[in-house]
């Protein structure tokens, strides 16, 4: 096969459209901050949200691109500098995520409850026993640590692995030294991407909702942004195909990303029944905390989520022939690019609107429910044998309820009968340990708020966690929403094709090439089921 019209130009209308989506995106950066709380609350999540988001499709181009170097993968050597330019993204990351770095250490923003300052001092009458129990994974040191240590050290590793490659165009030796090199640097990044990009992720995103916990995680969204890589990844090449390029990308290599995409959106969405489900299942306050919340009063964020990333893709995609037409896979892949930015939507916004309440509540004064306040003391156990361990949720709310206010514990008994759910999330220790003789009830104070009745609980009612009705920008996503992320997205395309310009879009010397040109899936030998499409992407 004859490459031809392998180097891209980057220039004329498609830059200055780009250039011109970044003017969206920080005009729609600013409109958010003019229509927004005291804190600001909107400008930060919307940065947080795209910011995150489109460095970990950077991140997991990069990884993907590894795991396939090291699985011996032939087959994406011609889809391989597409990556490689897409995983250049995280040293822009490091600039999007050091504003978020400073914003804590500066308190420009609340949109980590644990940054409130004396929040772990027993002595301050905000302090948090839960809070200051993880006070040595959620401080300023280690959050700068997780977020520009880690992502410095991706971002160095696609540096080093996109060097040896267009290297290795020129100066491959016939026993493929340089081949060897990127092999033992793809090998060494799988482990150092696998084990931080959890705490990464941890510390980024599920720690605005420090009360809360789940070990499905980091699992959860990473699949998430895997699919963005993959999902923008189809739409990139269906878009070169279109201009004249990547002739020699055929709908073999194509029906291979869709059947990514297709199996990986499966595996989310087992993830996502799986954390839900088990969360559901146990009915541990410290956990339903965050699926009531969402459910409550964010129905459309909900079941959005499910229907965009789950039931969209899959009747879709289900078919064989569905993932080798060029028009049918690329909007399948923008739906689920859309559908995962409105996940990460999802598990920011809500815990962030909470997060600014409290420090509402903070600046006026007042003392957060799930605070160690003066005016609830905590209460301790003299022998278990005074108070057994009880699994119902409904008998453990009354017992801790008596213990701490006596005769109130049948309002509270009363109150998880009509709402077991809500009662979870109000009474049970948040820390997940049981009393013990003699020992401290972590949590009491939540317990001594769910006796009182007063909606106090962790994530409660309204009245205590402010309004929890419509808002543009945290209910669903509004015009500043979708014109940042227009300007983060033409910001993340605009280096990419700056990085692809500078270098072939074929690996020319890469061992696999040849069969990665004549890569067939086998799927149609008889050359049925192509498609409506020819192999240019023309419609």
């Amino acid at each position: 096969m004859n490459l031809t019209n392998t180097q891209f130009e980057f220039g004329g209308k498609l830059k200055r459209n780009l250039i011109i989506g970044i003017v969206v995106g920080a005009v729609s950066l600013g409109l958010s901050a003019l229509n927004d709380d005291e804190f600001h609350t909107r400008f930060w999540t919307n940065w947080l949200h795209n910011s995150v988001f489109f460095t970990g499709i950077a991140f997991m181009a990069m990884f993907f691109m590894c795991a396939q170097i090291i699985a011996f993968g032939g087959w994406n050597t011609v889809v391989k500098r597409v990556w490689e330019a897409m995983s250049l993204f995280m040293w822009v990351g490091l600039v999007l995520m050091g504003v978020v770095v400073v914003g804590v250490w500066g308190h420009m923003h609340h949109l980590y409850h644990w940054n409130t300052p004396g929040i772990a001092d027993p002595t301050n009458p905000l302090f948090d026993r839960i809070i200051a129990g993880k006070v040595g994974f959620l401080n300023p040191v280690f959050f700068t640590v997780a977020l520009l240590g880690f992502l410095g050290i991706w971002a160095f590793w696609a540096y080093k692995l996109r060097q040896l490659s267009i290297a290795q165009d020129t100066n491959e030796t016939a026993s493929f030294d340089y081949y060897k090199k990127i092999r033992k640097w793809a090998a060494t990044f799988l482990p150092l991407g696998g084990f931080l990009s959890t705490v990464f992720l941890w510390q980024s995103i599920m720690s605005i909702d420090p009360h809360w916990y789940s070990t499905m995680f980091a699992w959860y969204s990473t699949a998430s942004i895997w699919l963005g890589a993959i999902s923008i990844t189809i739409m990139l090449i269906v878009y070169l195909k279109s201009k004249g390029y990547m002739e020699y990308v055929s709908r073999e290599h194509l029906h291979d990303l869709g059947k990514f995409l297709f199996g990986i959106s499966v595996f989310w969405t087992y993830l996502w029944f799986d954390q839900f489900m088990l969360i559901w299942y146990a009915n541990n306050g410290e956990e339903t905390i965050y699926f009531n919340e969402r459910m409550t009063h964010y129905p459309v964020l909900f079941w959005g989520n499910l229907l965009l990333n789950f039931i969209t893709p899959f009747f879709v995609l289900m078919r064989n022939d569905t993932k080798r037409k060029l028009g049918t896979l690329f909007f399948a892949s923008l739906i689920v690019f859309f559908g995962h930015w409105w996940d990460y939507f999802y598990m920011i916004k809500p815990g962030a609107r909470i997060a600014a309440f409290e420090a509402k509540e903070i600046k006026e004064g007042k003392i957060p429910s799930h605070s160690s306040a003066t005016k609830h003391e905590p209460y301790t156990f003299t022998a278990v044998e005074e108070k057994p361990v009880v699994a119902d949720t409904t008998h453990h709310t009354e017992a801790h309820a008596t213990e701490a206010h006596g005769t109130e514990s049948h309002a509270a008994t009363a109150h998880a009968e009509a709402a077991p759910l809500k009662a979870a999330a109000a009474a049970e220790p948040h820390d997940g340990h049981q009393p013990t003789a003699g020992g401290e009830a972590h949590g009491g104070d939540h317990a001594a708020d769910a006796a009182h009745g007063d909606g106090h609980g962790e994530h409660g009612d309204a009245e205590h966690h402010g309004d929890k009705g419509f808002k543009l920008g945290f209910t669903i996503p509004g015009f500043e929403e979708l014109g940042a992320m227009i300007g983060f997205l033409s910001l993340f395309l605009f280096m990419f094709f700056t990085n692809l310009s500078k270098a072939s879009m074929v690996p020319m010397k890469d061992p696999f090439l040849d069969e990665s040109l004549h890569h067939d899936t086998g799927v149609f030998p008889s050359g049925e089921g192509k498609g409506e499409d020819d192999d240019h992407g023309h419609h």
